[in-house]
């Protein structure tokens, strides 16, 4: 027995039996590993008992109950500590807000409210700054103190526009609100009006060059950022006596084209070329009705934007 064995064993070669006492080894490795590492690392077994699966149970109920809020500079689970005490928004400075919890963009937007000549006047004024919550404005509410001599100092500039003759310079807070021809104005007319900024009049004009004009003034209301309050504020001031619009021809227009326009986009700009190709050009704007995607009322937003070769302009 044993010289067959070692018969057995001489018939290998020498590497083919350094081969084999190398995968021996790595199986002995392998078979003692999972042992050693539970002897060296034991795993931290956890008993959850019934009582304890309820009670965990009932916790989770309760925390579901529990409304989330959003947390906010000064709360007790905030990493800001913001600090409450009496001020005025139009005499505290940067530093005053960041320890009331307001971030930088917030006081920026103040800030900027103030030096183009705005003034609180009363406290839901502070609302109408863009950025700042409803919660935090709540907290803040009670410790707003306005001074009614910031009035008086702030129309002290006026003594100094007064001319030897008695003649007053006009100035820019001085100027009375116009009507405005909402298909022609720039920019700058747009910031004339209450409530508009210089973001807002830029993206109203916008807005109106890449619809084309306006044919209606409510679709001003539809720019973004501007809010409802904000359009009914300006809209007495809006006047619509010149509609010349720039229209789309559904037969020569490419799909990136199409796409831009604001009431068109990209999903119906694909279907209208699509069925371009399969149908031939459109004989007429209503054509647009045979998408399937365009009911009566997108049309009617569309029909004044578009044409075909043979329409009327």
């Amino acid at each position: 027995m044993k010289q067959t064995l070692w018969k057995a064993v001489n018939s290998f070669s020498r590497k083919e039996r350094q081969g084999i006492l190398v995968l021996l080894l790595l199986t002995g490795i392998c078979v003692t590993a999972p042992d050693l590492w539970e002897r060296c690392f034991p795993p931290s077994i956890e008993v959850y008992t019934a009582d304890s699966l309820l009670l965990a149970e009932v916790v989770e109920f309760r925390n579901s109950l529990v409304p989330r809020r959003k947390v906010f500079p000064g709360d007790a689970d905030s990493s800001l500590h913001s600090r409450r005490f009496p001020f005025d928004p139009n005499t505290i400075g940067a530093t005053e807000w960041a320890a009331l919890g307001l971030d930088k963009r917030v006081t920026g937007n103040i800030q900027r409210y103030l030096e183009k000549g705005g003034r609180f006047r009363r406290k839901e004024d502070l609302q109408k700054i863009y950025g700042l919550s409803a919660e935090l404005y709540n907290e803040l509410q009670p410790f707003i103190r306005i001074s009614m001599q910031q009035h008086v100092r702030d129309t002290s500039w006026r003594k100094a526009q007064y001319k030897p003759y008695g003649l007053r310079k006009e100035t820019q807070y001085e100027r009375k609100i116009t009507e405005l021809e909402v298909n022609t104005a720039d920019s700058v007319q747009w910031e004339s009006l209450p409530g508009i900024g210089p973001v807002l009049a830029a993206r109203i004009v916008k807005f109106r060059e890449r619809l084309g004009g306006f044919y209606s003034i409510r679709q001003i209301g539809e720019t973004y950022g501007l809010a409802d309050s904000t359009f009914n504020k300006i809209q007495p001031y809006l006047r619509l006596r010149k509609v010349s619009l720039k229209k789309l021809d559904l037969n020569l227009t490419d799909e990136k084209s199409l796409a831009q326009h604001p009431y068109i986009r990209y999903k119906l700009a694909r279907l209208i070329v699509l069925y371009r190709s399969n149908h031939g050009p459109f004989d007429r704007p209503e054509g647009l009705l045979g998408i399937p995607l365009v009911d009566d009322s997108i049309y009617r937003k569309i029909e004044h934007y578009i044409k075909t070769e043979n329409s009327p302009l």
